[in-house]
């Protein structure tokens, strides 16, 4: 890849605190275990230490990692949002925080997530038990929209659950409606394994995508990621591994390769591997 030299940013990592990352990830495995005849086998590529994040950055050549913790109890409780900022003042990481669409006290999370530093939340219907269009969900985005928090959602299907997916193009497109002024970001090129759905809706949905968990995975759609690129625009695709299930450095020579193969220009490729992030995050490319 030819160009000038630039940021690359990784849009879509996971890590836990270390007293936690060996039993959260032997948890989340086995859940992927159990869907394994849908989805094919998982392996952990780091430890989901914030140490095993920043070597696999390291060795990939990624400058910056976001981090996305999910919410998954709805008790209030700062513990998660704490642990984040922590993370975001590592170098080399950055992070989000995160709210349960069923806690009582989202709206003062979600101050709390701004006043602390955080660019945006991330949401994980299947992992919350809502769905995308739900009049919770619906009330945590209007509110990060007037915080200008960004809003990452897993979109699509989820390797550690059966289908049907809780956040579907049809579902977002409600969501707009309702949230007209919100920044989203959908996961996984817009949604995981459902991506002629996404294709079909796309131009309507005014949505940022992330390419996490499909570039080296999934080369048999690299035509169709292609299509919705183009769809999308290219300033608003943001290139993502979903560390540790995949791996850093194989997710960026695929990505590479991928943007190489359907003619993106080294100003498009600079765009979607970090410059485009760097926007969002406000940080120097």
């Amino acid at each position: 890849m030819e160009g000038e030299p630039f940021l690359i940013v990784d849009f879509h990592t996971h890590l836990f605190p270390d007293a936690m990352a060996k039993r959260a990830l032997h948890q989340l495995l086995e859940n992927t275990r159990a869907y394994a005849s849908l989805y094919g086998e998982t392996r952990a590529h780091t430890d989901a230490t914030a140490a095993g994040l920043t070597a696999s950055q390291k060795k990939a050549g990624i400058g910056l990692s976001l981090v996305l913790p999910i919410a998954t109890s709805s008790r209030p409780s700062p513990t998660l949002n704490d642990f984040a900022a922590q993370v975001d003042r590592m170098p080399g990481l950055r992070s989000f925080g995160s709210v349960h669409p069923r806690n009582p006290a989202f709206r003062e999370e979600l101050h709390r997530i701004r006043e602390l530093g955080l660019k945006g939340i991330k949401l994980h219907p299947e992992y919350q038990d809502c769905f995308a269009d739900d009049p919770e969900i619906v009330a945590v985005v209007r509110e990060a929209a007037a915080l200008d928090l960004t809003v990452v959602f897993h979109a699509g299907q989820d390797i550690g659950m059966a289908p049907p997916a809780r956040c579907t193009p049809a579902r977002v497109r409600r969501l707009r409606q309702a949230v007209p002024d919100a920044r989203l970001v959908l996961a996984h090129m817009g949604g995981y394994r459902i991506w002629e759905q996404v294709e079909e809706a796309l131009p309507e949905l005014k949505v940022m995508l992330d390419t996490s968990f499909c570039l080296p995975n999934h080369p048999e759609e690299w035509e169709r990621f292609a299509r919705l690129i183009r769809l999308a625009g290219v300033e608003n695709v943001l290139f993502g591994t979903d560390s540790p299930w995949a791996d850093q450095q194989e997710s960026l020579e695929a990505a590479v390769r991928f943007l190489e193969e359907y003619g993106f220009s080294a100003v498009e490729q600079a765009a979607i591997l970090g410059g485009n992030a760097c926007r969002l995050l406000e940080e120097q490319p």
